[in-house]
């Protein structure tokens, strides 16, 4: 009787189980919003993830997936990546309308934001995002970024990163973690009031550890807006969880030093002034005021992405400009002779030379098309079910911008994956920057630090320009222009020699 029990359980059992996954498919293929983009075809539950895993396996990156998805279904086309729709913008107009439609300017839940504990400023969406992106704006202006002033600032910085350059005596050298020292610097000496001196290990760690993570998100970030994908059993969530915890003990120690020494008519950085800011909120509050979102819960979040954000992207950048000068010796000679003809030998290029230097302008501008840092940009969430060039885009639906497929659009740029600086001069030989030149993205979630990054590309890349020829060492592998796709666009790792000039 018993073995009777036991077979008929089972078949109960697997009735249910049949029974759910057929309720799962029925939902999957006649619970979906109408009149989505189009796109291709994807499994009941897991959608196009198998598509995807195989064609990365096969050595093509999503951006590229996208563009031949692009030349099939359009501009605007959508996948479905477990329960989630995510539409993907593959040129200038898509993604410039997109990202001005009020609607379709939220983040998704990350998981940066879950792990940090905080939500800050770049993960924020609605009111609590507009009062984060307003403070942090106001405080980076206050303190000069930017603006002029702020250029000796960066061009200290520069020095000392080229007084590194110098010691190595023309020997090999990886040029990472000097250039990502060096850019952090900048940015920490507005949120924490200090430097680092390059030996410091303890900030070496802290960059190596925002590096890795950059790579365990994987390709676009997916993991950090679609966390449910940890699960997977070939994704280091032990690592990534224990790399943040990292992270967000060394800002809170950071914060506690601030807080400890907090002096309410001495505000010297972005700490100072959050904290500030909070203590506001709190005799508002006393008061039955109206506050605003800066709380404790947004604090550390805020701050860790002021500073990553202010620091990964342009190092990376600043990275794939000199592997572009080693690899095209002829352009960095080119640049090394306008700036000497408008600068001269006898003092470093200034801010007050950019107009001139319309061909070192365009080498930079050349190398961010190429390089994208961040080939699909930051994910947005539509906020509620919007129409959008006559799709249904449904509450909750992610929004990627391929800026990779933007970048190499042969609509916009001719011949788009040679590096060719002179497509940004015009018949005059003045600079222009065409609006289809997105790094940064655009619209109103568009970087906070765009203004910041581009002072620090100019000043870094015509300082090293004027101080130095940088070379491929004798005996060294051949070079590689293909990135290592992370949460960002990185070289793989190599090696320099930096020859000083006379």
């Amino acid at each position: 009787m018993s073995h009777l029990q036991d077979a008929l359980w089972f078949l109960n059992v697997r009735a249910v189980l049949m029974c759910l996954a057929v309720l799962l498919v029925f939902r999957w293929f006649f619970g979906r919003p109408k009149n989505l983009p189009p796109g291709p075809w994807g499994f009941p539950l897991i959608g196009s993830i198998p598509a995807i895993v195989r064609e990365m396996r096969r050595g093509v990156l999503p951006h590229d997936l996208f563009m031949s998805y692009a030349a099939k279904y359009g501009p605007v086309f959508q996948v479905r990546v477990l329960n989630k729709t995510v539409v993907v913008l593959n040129d200038y107009t898509s993604v410039k309308e997109a990202f001005q439609h009020l609607q379709l300017n939220d983040r998704p839940k990350m998981l940066f934001t879950e792990l940090f504990r905080s939500e800050g400023v770049a993960s924020a969406s609605g009111e609590k995002w507009t009062d984060l992106r307003r403070f942090s704006l106001t405080v980076l202006r206050s303190f000069g970024v930017g603006k002029t002033s702020f250029e000796e600032k960066i061009g200290e910085e520069a020095e000392a990163l080229m007084k590194e350059m110098s010691a190595f005596n023309e020997k090999p050298f990886n040029p990472k973690s000097l250039l990502s020292n060096a850019v952090s610097n900048v940015i920490c000496s507005v949120i924490f009031g200090k430097r680092y001196d390059y030996n410091e290990k303890d900030f070496q760690k802290l960059l190596s550890l925002i590096g890795e993570n950059f790579q365990l998100l994987g390709v676009g970030g997916v993991l950090n807006f679609i966390p449910v994908l940890r699960h997977l059993p070939f994704i280091h969530i032990d690592k990534l969880e224990s790399n943040v915890a990292e992270l967000r003990n060394f800002f809170l120690g950071l914060i506690d030093k601030h807080r400890a020494a907090f002096d309410a008519d001495n505000l010297n950085d972005l700490i100072d002034e959050f904290l500030n800011a909070i203590k506001i909120n709190e005799a508002k509050d006393k008061a039955g005021a109206k506050q605003n979102h800066l709380s404790e819960e947004s604090f550390i979040g805020t701050v860790a992405n002021l500073f990553t954000a202010g620091s990964e992207t342009t190092a990376t950048t600043l990275q794939w400009a000199l592997l572009y000068m080693v690899v095209y010796p002829k352009i960095q000679q080119r640049v090394q002779a306008e700036i000497d003809a408008v600068v001269g030998r006898n003092r470093l290029p200034r801010m007050a030379d950019k107009s001139q230097l319309n061909f070192t302008r365009a080498v930079i501008w050349e190398v961010q098309r190429l390089a994208i840092v961040a080939p699909l940009g930051v994910a947005h969430a539509a906020a509620s079910d919007t129409q959008f060039r006559g799709f249904s885009i449904p509450k909750g639906a992610f929004l990627l911008s391929n800026l990779w497929a933007v970048a190499r659009d042969p609509n916009v740029w001719q011949e788009p994956d040679q590096f060719k600086p002179e497509r940004f001069l015009n018949k005059k030989g003045e600079a222009v920057q065409a609006d289809e030149l997105i790094p940064f993205s655009v619209g109103r979630r568009s970087c906070i630090g765009e203004h910041l990054a581009k002072m620090e590309l100019v000043i870094f890349f015509s300082y090293f320009m004027h101080q130095f020829t940088f070379e491929q060492p004798d005996d060294s592998p051949p070079l590689s222009l293909k990135g290592r796709v992370g949460l960002t666009y990185a070289p793989e790792e190599f090696e320099i020699s930096a020859i000083k000039r006379e």
